[in-house]
């Protein structure tokens, strides 16, 4: 069996979440897994894999009210770099003298697949970034500039990957190989969930989006109790229960609600997908991959999405509740076996 080593970008935990699971899949089969990543996949992963994560530097985007700070996202990202990537590659390098991994993971961090370059140790990378890069999209509409942006971002890092393997939910024309479609992958813990649908809906803003506006739309929305996460407070208003975090919450919640309302991030569309859960979407102003999955689940027909929730588009998104739970039964739900066979494809 393999020993692998999973770097893992720690800014927010979709990407983290997702390792855990592929990592446990890849375990159960009997590979070894380490990690390297930063932020709050560290955290994350050092909870479920104690003894088994390095801890190195990250960047993170930087938001204001919904929108993401380009220039203030790439000046931190500059300074970071110039104060940590040295200390960060030694730290890195002594995981491969130690570990000697014979295939490294990424999930869009990048200086594991630098020092596996430069060691001359395959990598493949593992994300759905990649889908800008290697694949024919339809571009949501007036997106041009934000699209140039993130493809610029995801084609600076990962050059020279084994294969690229790209969680998509969605199906997308593969044009420059190696390149591998495989589906969105969820937390563990999803696969285990039986989806219901009961009276209420979970309302989920990830990220630093825009708070304030979007509580005064839940708490103005009258035709159905919401749930909501990710909004810094704890109690009721209105219909509207916020929640404190928790994951065995939250997705029981999902599990059982009738609709969801969040920003358009790829994990969560993806376990919304795998139970059965039409989504009204408010992808973040100027990040072009959550417009991007706003614009496919609308085309898809398994939900709608716009720039600024209201009350109206809230009762808009109910009326078509029937159609998007028809369509979505159109489509095939995300399941982990077929990313792990496409990894194991790429051992040496």
């Amino acid at each position: 069996m393999a020993r692998i080593l999973y770097s893992v970008h720690g800014d927010g935990l979709g990407h983290a979440t997702r390792a855990h699971s592929v990592a446990e899949g890849l375990m159960t089969r009997g590979h070894q897994v380490r990690f390297v990543s930063s932020l709050k996949g560290t955290r994350y992963l050092g909870e479920h894999f104690p003894g088994l994560v390095t801890d190195i530097f990250g960047f993170q985007l930087s938001y204001d009210h919904g929108r993401v700070r380009q220039l203030r996202t790439f000046l931190d990202l500059t300074l970071g770099m110039a104060r940590y990537a040295r200390p960060t590659l030694r730290r890195v390098r002594r995981v491969f003298h130690d570990y000697k991994p014979e295939l490294v993971i990424t999930d869009a961090e990048w200086f594991a697949p630098a020092m596996a370059k430069l060691l001359l140790i395959p990598f493949v990378s593992l994300d759905n970034q990649h889908l800008l890069t290697h694949c024919e999209i339809d571009r949501p509409p007036g997106s041009a500039k934000d699209f140039l942006n993130a493809y610029a971002v995801v084609r600076s890092y990962h050059m020279g990957a084994r294969r690229y393997l790209i969680s998509t939910f969605f199906d997308a024309p593969i044009r420059h190989q190696p390149a591998t479609l495989v589906p969105p992958i969820l937390r563990r813990e999803v696969y285990k969930r039986t989806s219901e649908r009961r009276d209420y809906w979970v309302a989920y803003l990830g990220g630093s989006g825009e708070h304030d506006r979007m509580r005064r739309v839940l708490e103005s929305y009258t035709d159905a109790p919401i749930r909501a996460y990710g909004f810094g407070i704890v109690g009721q208003h209105g219909r509207v229960t916020y929640k404190p975090t928790s994951a065995d919450e939250f997705l029981d919640d999902l599990a059982g609600c009738a609709a969801v309302v969040s920003s358009a991030g790829h994990s969560l569309i993806g376990e919304c997908q795998y139970l059965d859960k039409p989504m009204l979407l408010v992808p973040f102003a100027r990040q072009f991959e959550q417009r991007l999955n706003a614009h496919y689940v609308t085309r898809m027909g398994i939900g709608c999405s716009v720039d600024k929730l209201t009350v109206k588009a809230m009762g808009e998104f109910a009326e078509g509740m029937e159609t998007y739970h028809m369509n979505m039964r159109r489509h095939p739900k995300p399941a982990l076996a077929p990313v792990l066979d496409a990894i194991e494809r790429e051992l040496p």
